[in-house]
């Protein structure tokens, strides 16, 4: 048996879940953003130690304090050329200059830039970053190849005081794939972790919409319940007017007891499961369908009058009083249905449910079926009597 769930959603703190969904992105995010800082820097610092590396052997084998000082050696220059040469047809670096930082004077530049336009001073990093490797990303002007621009103080008397900035060229492959493939698991961690942050709020959405359910529907029968009842009138009877009215249906089995008697209370279940499938395939979307208890239903109708009612009535009365069959038998019970309409009767639920209880109990009393409330008069008057089939 399937039902449709109507009635009013309960409210539940689905905002707070998006809220905290929303906190832990911009956390997430906020923290993907830093560590690919991080991961950069790292890279680049690590790059700026191995050109670091590179270029201080190369000086520690060709250059002098004097050379620095005073003038390079023309065979250390030499060597100088060849080594940079070497490096540079194994891809190691592209270009080397060496400045005295006791007076900025350029005392070393490699042979493929030496005839071309020579710096005339040194990088600011001299004075800012003195004593400091740094890298930072360059293009070379002649390619437009991406290369890392090093810049390394060196003390080439030991005497923990700088004495020359080397400049070295080097290219960026190795560090911008490093990079890529750092930041392609940093990315797929972050997605990760979006992902069970997302699943685990999803769960406890479902979880509270379970709960909104169960709070909201009867056990047995998958209709609606009291509560369910109360929401749905705080929503349907504020709205009604005169010329937009609401109704209230209170239903009552007849004859259900004896079901339960003489074929056990399973037998009761299963008539009870039954009738309230029919009831909800017959009543319109917006009704909200309502077992209140034992034999007890109630039916909301939002925007209908006393006729429309008393016309749904009707057809629940005469698709609740088929025969049923149940452990191979056929059982059928009749119906009692009273019918209050707000404004007009009530406007409150529980005023309402009291005028469609009298009715309901005037039908039951008089075996008339289905009857509208009337203030006037102990009896209904006879326009508004229907008798069910």
């Amino acid at each position: 048996m399937t039902l449709r769930r109507a009635g009013t959603a309960a409210p539940t703190s689905w905002r707070t879940l998006l809220a905290v969904l929303a906190l832990i992105v911009a956390t997430v995010v906020g923290g993907v953003a830093a560590l690919q800082r991080q991961v950069r820097d790292r890279s680049l610092d690590s790059a700026a130690q191995s050109a670091a590396v590179l270029t201080a052997l190369v000086i520690d084998r060709n250059l002098t304090l004097n050379d620095i000082t005073a003038s390079l050696h023309p065979a250390n220059r030499a060597q100088l050329d060849t080594d940079v040469v070497l490096l540079s047809q194994h891809g190691r670096l592209t270009g080397l200059t060496i400045w005295a930082l006791s007076d900025g004077q350029l005392v070393y530049v490699d042979p493929y830039h030496a005839y071309g336009e020579a710096p005339n001073r040194p990088p600011d990093a001299a004075f800012t970053d003195t004593g400091r490797t740094t890298a930072t990303p360059v293009t070379d002007p002649d390619s437009g190849a991406d290369l890392l621009e090093v810049t390394h103080p060196y003390d080439v008397n030991g005497d923990d005081d700088p004495d020359a900035l080397a400049v070295i060229r080097v290219p960026s492959g190795d560090v911008d794939a490093s990079i890529g493939r750092s930041l392609w698991m940093l990315y797929a961690g972050g997605l990760f972790v979006l992902l069970v942050a997302l699943g685990a709020v999803w769960q406890v959405r479902r979880r509270q919409l379970d709960q909104d359910h169960a709070a909201m529907h009867d056990v047995l029968t998958g209709l609606g319940n009291r509560e369910l009842l109360r929401r749905a009138a705080g929503t349907a009877l504020p709205a009604a007017t005169a010329e937009d009215p609401a109704a209230l249906l209170l239903l009552d089995l007849n004859g259900f007891k004896s079901v339960n008697d003489g074929f056990g209370h399973s037998a009761g279940d299963q008539l009870l499961c039954t009738v309230a499938e029919r009831m909800d395939l017959i009543c319109p979307a917006p009704a909200s369908v309502i077992r209140l208890g034992g034999d007890e239903f109630a039916v909301l109708l939002p925007a209908t009058g006393l006729d429309g009612a008393l016309a749904v009535a009707r057809r629940l009365a005469a698709a609740v009083c088929e025969p049923v069959p149940i452990d191979g038998g056929r059982v059928r019970v009749g119906v009692s249905a009273g019918a209050a309409v707000a404004p007009h009767h009530a406007t409150e639920l529980s005023a309402l449910l009291h005028c469609a209880d009298i009715a309901m109990y005037q039908a039951k009393r008089t075996d008339s079926g289905v009857l509208a409330y009337q203030p006037e008069t102990s009896e209904p008057a006879s326009d508004t009597k229907v008798v069910a089939p």
